[in-house]
């Protein structure tokens, strides 16, 4: 049958429990860990690696079961969350595995044209792994940083 994910983490143990409390209910869940295939595959660090998923039947009454032990004892506290809706529905990084188009876009993530972001299976919202600051700037919108464009800016240790 097939199996629909619940929660996605980046680490086994936070998994296992909810894997263990999930059986105890009386639903039965498994966990795929797709760290070596995101290694190796995606080239990139294992993110989001770690899915507990429970079969497509069951995945209603699992779904409102973790969010009653996530509000009474903060199950999902290591899941990996979607800052827009706060599912913990979650891949990394954001391509299907279901067909051969993923072969393209790790080409292109390989080459650095295309970004690996997490991407929310609920909302659709994709988000990157880290947040880029960007450089403070000046009313005409150049960087405060630039010494081509601020060199008052500069100042030198030697000058007395």
């Amino acid at each position: 049958m097939k199996t629909v994910l619940l929660a996605t983490f980046n680490e086994l143990g936070p998994a296992q429990q909810l894997q263990m409390r999930l059986q105890q209910a009386g639903i039965p869940a498994v966990i795929h860990d797709e760290s070596k295939v995101q290694r190796f595959w995606f080239m990139s660090d294992p993110l989001a690696a770690i899915h507990v998923e429970v079969q497509q039947p069951d995945f209603f009454k699992a779904a409102k079961l973790i969010a009653e032990w996530d509000r009474a004892e903060g199950v999902l506290n290591k899941a990996v969350r979607c800052p827009a809706c706060r599912s913990c529905r979650v891949e990394f990084p954001q391509l299907t595995r279901k067909f051969v188009t993923p072969s393209l876009g790790t080409l292109l993530m390989a080459i650095g044209l295309v970004p690996r972001e997490f991407y929310c299976m609920d909302c659709q919202y994709t988000w990157p792994t880290a947040i880029r600051l960007e450089p403070a700037r000046d009313a005409l919108g150049w960087p405060y940083q630039s010494k081509l464009w601020h060199p008052e800016e500069t100042h030198h240790d030697n000058v007395q």
